[in-house]
Parts: C-alpha cells; structure tokens; sequence
C-alpha cells in the first residue's frame, strides 16, 4: 500500500486553539502580511484582528476572509518543509484555501472570489429569512423523514459523518427541524451563525451570474489534484476548477463521502490546514487507518 498525504481547508473557524499565531511564529510567518493584503485588496482594515474578536467571529464575510488567510498561511509554513501532497480538499469554502495552494488561483483572487459570492447572495442573507443548522445523532433518514413528515423547507446540504447532518433552509422551518430533532434523541442540533443558505435550492438562481464572474479569473492547473466534495471527481483542468467553484456555491456537498474517498485511496495523513480542529473532531467519527495532523502540531 502507497500510504498518501492529502491537505484539507476548513471554511469557517468555530473556535480557535489559540496556538495559530505562535505557531505562524515559530516558522517565521508574519501573518500580519496576510491580513495586511487582505486589507488592501477590500479596502477595509483587518489588522485589528484578535482571537477573542467578536466581529470576526460574527460577521459571516470577515469569518469566511479569516478562515481563508489561516488556510493560506498553514498551507505556507507546509511548503516551506518540504510536505508535497497528493490530494487536497476544501470543505465548503475551503475550496478557495485548497485552490491557493494547489497554485491555481493568486492569493489575491481567492479573497476577491469570496468578497463577490457573499455580495452575490447578500440579498438572501441580509433578509434574515433563512439560516443553517447542525444535527449531531441522528441519521440521513432521520431527518429527511423529519422534514418530510412536517412540510419543512429545508433540505439536508451537508453529511460531515453517518450521524452528523447540515441543513439550511428557510429560518423557521430550520428551527422547528432542531426541535423535532431534539424531541427525536439528537445528541446536540443547534444553529450555525450564518445567514445565508449555502449549498441548498435557494442558490441555485445565482449559478449563471457567479459562473460569468468566475470565468473573468486567471486559473491554473492544480499542482495537486482538487477532490470535489460535490460528486468525489478528482480535479486536474481548469475548466473543471470552474464548474466546481459554482458547484461549491449552489449545490449539496458531501464531506463524508469525499473523506471515505480519499481513505480508499489509500490517503493515510491528513494536514488540518487552518485555525481550529474542526475537521479533525468530525474526522473522529469516519472509520478508516489514518492520522490527523492540525496546524498548532505542524
């Protein structure tokens, strides 16, 4: 068995270790750097930012920027020792981390790529209608006959594990589905601090608008093959970059099914390439012989 290594890209940062910075540190990455082209290419300040920031943990476009410099400043310090990946995945808008390092969009276009899809979809999340959640114990059918049963508009967007759901829908309907959840012997089902419905039918209409926008982008082809979390293709040309980078907007993803890919492709160490250990807790509950490897260990 070749045991293979693959690079993964968190989306959001639920809590951070407060290791990153020290770490960034102890392999000479000014990450003020990374904050300070951040700023130059929005025109807004980000050198402000603090772990304990509420604003960067609040404001769905700052924590999506956030993540995306955490992820491009891990994959760095990965670069500079030598690590070579075969394979490398982004979970939701981790694509855009996972597309940096794979060489296939500048720095400064994955920040520019963010900025327009959350502007594209600011009309869905500034009306507060709509909203997504987490499911924690129950199954896919559990809650697929949950909706069902009750008429929900919501729609499952997400498998992170057997037993580990993400929904997004319509806000009210996301709430009841929690408390039907709960009533049903969910582990934990509570909401996540988004507003916008990523994944789901409710994007679908911004396809075309947000393809046109991506075709004005300069991609090239991955140093590294891309595993799509949409359909588990592996990803080697630019023209499939693009179609993945819609996919990744407007359609379901399956993290559990892009992790157990990569398990049968004999994928053994897996880098954590972000702030966090989120990936690595839901990685926990996926059978497989492998290892996890976070930034602050690197």
């Amino acid at each position: 068995m070749n045991n293979k290594t693959t690079l993964l890209f968190p989306a959001f940062i639920a809590e951070y270790t407060q290791k990153e910075l020290e770490t960034f540190s102890r392999h000479k990455i000014d990450f003020t750097k990374y904050l300070q082209t951040a700023s130059d290419t929005l025109g807004i300040v980000l050198q402000d930012f603090t772990y304990n920031s509420e604003e960067y943990k609040n404001d769905e476009f700052l924590a999506q920027i956030i993540a995306y410099l955490f992820s491009c400043a891990s994959f760095d310090i990965l670069k500079k020792n030598g690590i070579k990946p075969d394979f490398g995945a982004g979970y939701s808008m981790g694509i855009y981390s996972g597309l940096y390092a794979a060489g296939a969009i500048k720095f400064e276009d994955g920040i520019k790529i963010i900025y327009n899809a959350f502007k594209l979809v600011s009309e869905l999340s500034c009306t507060d209608e709509y909203a997504m959640a987490g499911i924690v114990g129950l199954s896919i059918s559990d809650v697929q006959e949950i909706t069902s049963n009750n008429s929900l508009s919501i729609e499952i967007i997400n498998v992170n594990s057997e037993h580990s759901i993400v929904i997004a829908g319509v806000k009210k309907d996301v709430i009841k589905a929690l408390d039907f959840s709960k009533m049903e012997g969910a582990l934990a089902a509570s909401m996540l601090n988004v507003k916008t419905p990523y994944h789901s039918k409710y994007l679908k209409p911004f396809a075309n608008r947000f393809s046109v926008f991506i075709d004005s982008f300069d991609i090239q082809i991955p140093e590294f093959p891309i595993i799509s979390t949409f359909d588990q293709r592996i990803i080697t040309t630019t023209d499939e970059i693009r179609k993945e980078l819609v996919f990744n907007l407007t359609e379901k993803i399956n993290w559990y099914k892009t992790m157990q890919f990569l398990i049968q492709k004999d994928v053994s160490l897996f880098y954590e390439c972000g702030a966090g250990k989120d990936l690595s807790k839901i990685a926990r509950f996926i059978d497989g012989d492998f290892r996890f490897i976070p930034l602050h260990s690197i």
